[in-house]
C-alpha cells in the first residue's frame, strides 16, 4: 500500500493558513519550546504537519527545521501566506506562487556577490519543477471550477524575502531596480526555501497579495488579514485536491 502523500504547511501567523485546525483528523500536537507543531490526516491519502513561525527568517528558518525533523517522510515543505506587492499591477487578493524566491537582504560582499547565499551558492533558489507545475495546475484548476472566489486568477514569479517590513516607496523603488521581475515581497519565504534546499526537501512559496508594500502597507495589511483568515485554507484545499497526482520525493 502507497503511503499517504505527507505535506508540510508553514505560516508566519494562524490567520495565514487559517487557525482552524476541525478540517483534521486524528489531530496530535508536540511542543518545541514556544512552537507547536500540529499533525493530522485527511482522509487516508494526505497526511498534514503545521506550524506558525512567527515573522522573519530566522523564526521562518527554525521552524523549517523544527518541521522537517518531526517527521522524515515529509514529501514538500509549503510556505503560504500574505505579501506586500513590488509588481503595481497586482492588487489586494492576487495569488503568486513563486517560480524562484531571493533573500533581498543578504549581502556578503567583497566575498560573494551581492544576494548571494554562501551557503548554497546561489542568489535565487528554484522549487522543483515537477512540484511547482503540480500546484499552478492545481491552483488554476481550482480557480476555473469556482473553488477560488474572491481571489484573482493565480500567476507566478520572483518574490524577495527580508528582515523587514515593506512600506515605503524609495525601498520599494530599489528593490525593483535590484531584481528585474519582482512580483511580491515578503520576511519568511527564502528562508524556508533556503532551509529545505539544503535538507533535501522539495519546497513551494504561495503568497497573497494583502498590501501595495507602500506608505498605506500597514494599515492595508492589518485591515486585509481579518478578512483573509476566512478564506486561507482554500489555497491549501486546492492544492490537497490534486494530491493523486502529486509528485513523490524519493526516499
Amino acid at each position: 500500500m502507497t503511503r499517504p502523500l505527507h505535506f508540510g504547511l508553514l505560516g508566519a501567523m494562524p490567520e495565514e493558513i487559517g487557525s482552524d485546525l476541525s478540517h483534521l483528523k486524528d489531530l496530535s500536537c508536540s511542543n518545541h519550546g514556544d512552537l507547536t507543531i500540529h499533525k493530522g490526516s485527511l482522509g487516508d491519502t494526505v497526511q498534514l504537519s503545521l506550524a506558525w513561525s512567527g515573522w522573519g527568517k530566522v523564526s521562518a528558518a527554525r521552524a523549517a527545521t523544527r518541521l522537517l525533523a518531526s517527521d522524515p517522510n515529509i514529501d514538500l515543505l509549503v510556505f503560504t501566506g500574505v505579501a506586500g506587492a513590488a509588481d503595481p499591477t497586482l492588487r489586494q487578493w492576487d495569488v503568486v506562487l513563486a517560480d524562484a524566491v531571493m533573500q533581498h537582504d543578504m549581502d556578503a560582499r567583497p566575498l560573494f556577490p551581492k544576494f548571494t547565499l554562501p551557503a548554497l551558492n546561489q542568489d535565487r533558489l528554484q522549487p522543483q519543477q515537477d512540484w511547482f507545475n503540480w500546484a499552478k495546475t492545481a491552483l488554476l484548476e481550482a480557480y476555473d471550477a469556482g473553488g477560488l472566489e474572491g481571489f484573482a486568477r493565480p500567476s507566478s514569479g520572483l518574490i524577495a524575502t527580508g528582515d523587514r517590513f515593506i512600506g515605503d516607496a524609495a525601498v520599494l523603488q530599489t528593490l525593483r531596480d535590484d531584481l528585474p521581475g519582482l512580483r511580491a515581497v515578503e520576511m519568511e519565504g527564502a528562508a524556508v526555501a533556503q532551509v529545505a534546499e539544503q535538507e533535501g526537501i522539495p519546497w513551494l512559496v504561495l503568497r497573497v497579495i494583502s498590501d501595495g508594500a507602500d506608505e498605506a502597507a500597514a494599515q492595508s495589511f492589518e485591515d486585509f488579514l481579518q478578512r483573509y483568515e476566512q478564506q486561507a485554507w482554500r489555497l491549501i484545499e486546492a492544492l490537497l485536491q490534486r494530491c493523486n497526482v502529486a509528485p513523490r520525493r524519493c526516499a
